[in-house]
């Protein structure tokens, strides 16, 4: 007697995913492409920072810094330095953030100050404990812990992601890459506006 061996073998689907265990477990919520940005509040090394009302209106640019007086980052924060007139004539914030203290940023500023020629005249936020680089998925589970891998996120005036780069540690951040993006987002709601 025949018997029908498609009753007993089902055939594989042409299109399927295998998730490590691991990121199942690890998983959780960080800011996506379109989402609103939470608000949030921290001690920067210019004050107590509420973001919401720090940022309303404008386009910002939000940016975990991850190794403080390291000579990738320090010439990263000097470069950012140099083009704040132009982004703050076009009416950009910048803010950055860090896992080091307050006392430890304010040195790091003034140090890139010096080395730039120019003030570092804008926020960068202390989070010496993680809360807000660890909620904002500026900490990945595979690399250290304690330290934020190079994470930049463009926020739009309605305070809602627009892009987001993340870089290893290894690797640093181009500006220029980062203004093009900017620009082009902003061009792009302008279209989105004018119609």
């Amino acid at each position: 007697m025949l018997r029908d061996k498609n009753k007993y073998f089902t055939k594989a689907p042409e299109t399927w995913v295998e998730v490590p265990s691991d990121y199942k477990a690890s998983a959780k919520w960080s800011p996506r492409i379109g989402e609103f940005f939470p608000n949030f509040s921290g001690q920067s090394t210019m004050g107590q920072i509420t973001f919401h009302p720090y940022i309303s209106g404008s386009w910002t640019i939000f940016f975990s810094i991850a190794d403080p007086f390291s000579e990738i980052c320090t010439k990263e924060l000097a470069r950012m330095t140099l083009v704040q007139d132009g982004l703050r004539r076009a009416g950009i914030r910048t803010v950055g953030i860090s896992r080091n203290s307050v006392a430890e940023l304010e040195r790091w500023c003034e140090l890139v100050s010096n080395r730039s020629g120019k003030p570092v005249s804008f926020p960068v936020i202390s989070d010496p404990d993680g809360l807000l680089t660890d909620t904002f998925g500026m900490i990945h589970p595979h690399a250290d812990p304690d330290t934020t891998i190079r994470k930049t996120m463009i926020i739009n005036p309605q305070l809602k992601v627009s892009m987001i780069f993340e870089y290893p540690l290894y690797i640093p951040r181009s500006t220029k890459e980062l203004l093009r993006a900017l620009e082009a987002a902003r061009s792009y709601f302008r279209d989105v506006e004018a119609k």
